[in-house]
C-alpha cells in the first residue's frame, strides 16, 4: 500500500483549519486527504463476469438490496472492466461530511471544491501518464464532469488508481456506471413496445367534447375532482425515454378541446440528441398524466389543463447503461432547476442503487419537487424482486399497480417502500389496463403496470395542487394521504392504497 503514498502527497497543501459549515466555504487544509484505514491493492486477476454476476446476484437476493460499497476491492475494480468502463467518482473537499442536505446550494466554482476537483483529475492523469508510453489528456479519460454536482466521470480500469481513489476522505463514492448482471440481450428496449391487444368496449367510456375515459378512472374517482380542478396552473415533468413527434396531442395539438386554456408543451433530453424517439413509453406516460380532453376520439389524461415538461433521460424504462444513469441524474438535474416545475414522474427503475442517480433525486427533492417513482414493473429475471430505485429513496413517493380487486397486478412490484395504488387492471386479464394515447393517430392502447400508475398519479397530484398553486409539496401530499384508501392504517405491501382524486380535491379547497 506504501506505493500510494507518494500520489497522495503531490497533492497541494495549504494551513490547516478542518471545520466547514457552508456547501462553499473556504476550507483550508489538505486538499485530498487519505483515509484512517487503507485498502489494499487487489491482487491476482479480475473476476470473470460469470462470477461477478454472481456475486452480484447473491448480494441482491441476501441484502434485499444492493451497494458497490457493500463489496470489496476486487470487485469493484472487476467492475469496472464490464461494459464501457466508465467510472463515476462523487467528491467532496476534506473536513465536509454528507452534502445531502446542500447539494442543491454547492457551488462547484468556490475554491475548496474547485481545488478538491482539480487536484482529483490531476492525481488519476499523473498515475495513467506515469505508466503510459504515450501523453493521457483529460479528454482521454473523462466521460463527464458535471458542473452543477460533484461528480467526475472517468473511463477507468487502473485497479491502483481506483484503490487510491477509494482511499481518499474526499471521495464520496466509486460507481461502475455501465456493468450490468446478464447478457447484453436483457439491457434494451425495454418496455418499449406498444400493446397489440385489442380494446375490449367495456374498458372506456366516452366524454365530453369527444374522447375516452379508461375504466380505471372511475377506481380513483377522477371524474369528480374534475368538477372543481383540473390540473390549471400546473406543470408536470416526465422523466422517460422519449415523446413520439407523430402524436399531435402531446405537440402542436396539445391545447385541444377542454385543454384549450394556452397550456404548454416544452421538451429537453439528457439522453440521446434528441427528446423524441420511437420507444413508445414516454408518450404513453405523458398521455395518461396530461393527454389533452380532446375533441377527436383519443382518450384523456388526468391533468387536461396541466403544462408538460419532458426530459428524455432514458433509452427505455430500465436503467442498467452508464447513458442512462447519467441522463437521469442530468434530467432531474434540470428539472430541479426549472421554477415552474411542480411534479416529476418517472416510470423508470432498476434494482440496483446508483450513487449518481441519488445525487439527481436529492437534488431535486431538496429543489421543492414531488418526486413520483414507479415501484417497478417485472422482468424475466426480476419477476421475484420488491420496490426498485429510485422509488425506494425516502425522497420519492413510490406508486404501483394494483387489480381491480386490490391485488398487486401481474407485473407490478410491490413492498413497504411503497406509498399509493391505482387500480391498473382488470382482475381476470392482465392485458386489459389502463388507456393512454399511442406513438400517432386517435386509436388508444392499453398500457399498464406501475409506470402507468405512475403517471396516473402525477395528474392526480396536479389535479390537488392545482386548487393552490401557493401549496407546498408536503401540503399537497398531506391531501393526497388523509383521502387514501387505507389512511391511517397503510398495507404492508401497498402502502396506503388507491388515491381519491376526487375526495383529495375537496380536501384542499376545504381551507380556502
Amino acid at each position: 500500500m506504501k506505493k500510494f503514498l507518494p500520489l497522495i502527497a503531490v497533492a497541494i497543501l495549504i494551513a490547516c483549519n478542518k471545520q466547514q459549515v457552508e456547501p462553499n466555504a473556504n476550507v483550508a487544509t489538505e486538499i485530498l486527504k487519505q483515509k484512517a484505514t487503507l485498502t489494499a491493492t487487489p491482487e491476482g486477476e479480475k473476476l470473470s463476469k460469470e462470477d461477478l454476476d454472481a456475486l452480484v446476484l447473491n448480494t441482491l437476493d441476501r441484502e434485499k438490496d444492493f451497494r458497490w460499497d457493500w463489496l470489496d476491492m476486487k470487485a469493484l475494480w472487476s467492475a469496472t472492466h464490464y461494459g464501457d468502463q466508465s467510472v463515476a467518482i462523487g467528491y467532496k473537499p476534506t473536513g465536509v461530511a454528507s452534502i445531502e442536505s446542500v447539494i442543491h446550494k454547492i457551488d462547484l466554482n468556490s475554491a475548496a471544491w474547485k481545488a478538491t476537483h482539480d487536484a482529483l483529475i490531476k492525481m488519476v492523469l499523473d498515475e495513467l501518464n506515469a505508466k503510459s508510453k504515450s501523453e493521457i489528456t483529460e479528454r482521454d479519460i473523462i466521460v463527464e464532469d458535471d458542473r452543477v454536482l460533484p461528480v467526475i466521470t472517468f473511463k477507468l480500469t487502473d485497479k491502483d488508481i481506483l484503490t487510491a481513489l477509494y482511499n481518499l476522505e474526499n471521495v464520496r463514492y466509486i460507481e461502475p456506471l455501465d456493468y450490468f448482471p446478464g447478457s447484453d440481450d436483457e439491457r434494451s428496449t425495454s418496455g418499449c413496445s406498444a400493446s397489440t391487444y385489442a380494446l375490449n368496449s367495456a374498458d372506456y367510456s366516452t366524454t365530453t367534447p369527444n374522447c375516452l375515459l379508461p375504466w380505471n378512472y372511475s377506481n380513483t374517482n377522477i371524474a369528480a375532482a374534475w368538477n372543481n380542478a383540473a390540473g390549471q396552473g400546473i406543470t408536470i415533468g416526465v422523466i422517460d425515454a422519449g415523446l413520439s413527434s407523430s402524436q399531435p396531442l402531446l405537440n402542436s395539438d396539445f391545447n385541444n378541446g377542454d385543454s384549450n386554456v394556452g397550456r404548454t408543451v416544452t421538451t429537453d433530453y439528457t439522453f440521446g440528441n434528441s427528446a423524441f424517439a420511437t420507444c413508445t413509453h414516454g408518450t404513453s406516460m405523458s398521455g395518461l398524466a396530461v393527454g389533452p380532453r380532446n375533441n377527436t376520439g383519443a382518450t384523456s389524461g388526468v391533468a387536461y389543463k396541466s403544462n408538460l415538461h419532458f426530459i428524455r433521460g432514458c433509452e427505455d424504462l430500465l436503467l442498467d447503461k452508464s447513458s442512462e444513469k447519467t441522463g437521469v441524474k442530468n434530467a432531474l438535474v434540470k428539472m430541479g432547476q426549472k421554477a415552474d416545475v411542480k411534479i416529476v414522474s418517472m416510470s423508470i427503475g432498476s434494482p440496483f442503487y446508483s450513487s449518481v442517480i441519488y445525487d439527481g433525486v436529492v437534488y431535486a427533492h431538496n429543489q421543492g419537487k414531488m418526486l413520483l417513482a414507479a415501484a417497478g414493473t417485472s422482468f424475466s429475471w426480476l419477476s421475484w424482486w420488491g420496490v426498485t430505485y429510485p422509488a425506494v429513496h425516502s425522497q420519492c413517493v413510490a406508486i404501483t399497480g394494483v387489480k381491480e380487486n386490490n391485488n398487486t397486478c401481474e407485473s407490478c412490484h410491490d413492498g413497504s417502500e411503497v406509498d399509493f395504488t391505482i387500480a391498473m387492471e382488470r382482475n381476470n386479464n392482465s392485458s386489459r389496463n389502463s388507456l393512454s394515447l399511442k406513438q400517432s393517430g386517435n386509436t388508444s392502447s392499453y398500457i399498464g403496470g406501475s409506470s402507468a400508475a405512475t403517471a396516473t398519479a402525477a395528474g392526480v397530484a396536479a389535479l390537488v395542487w392545482s386548487v393552490n398553486p401557493s401549496f407546498t409539496r408536503e401540503q399537497v401530499y398531506n391531501y393526497l394521504l388523509t383521502t387514501s384508501q387505507f389512511y391511517p392504517s397503510p398495507n404492508g405491501y401497498t402502502g396506503y392504497g388507491n388515491l381519491n382524486a376526487g375526495a383529495a380535491v375537496n380536501a384542499a379547497q376545504a381551507p380556502l
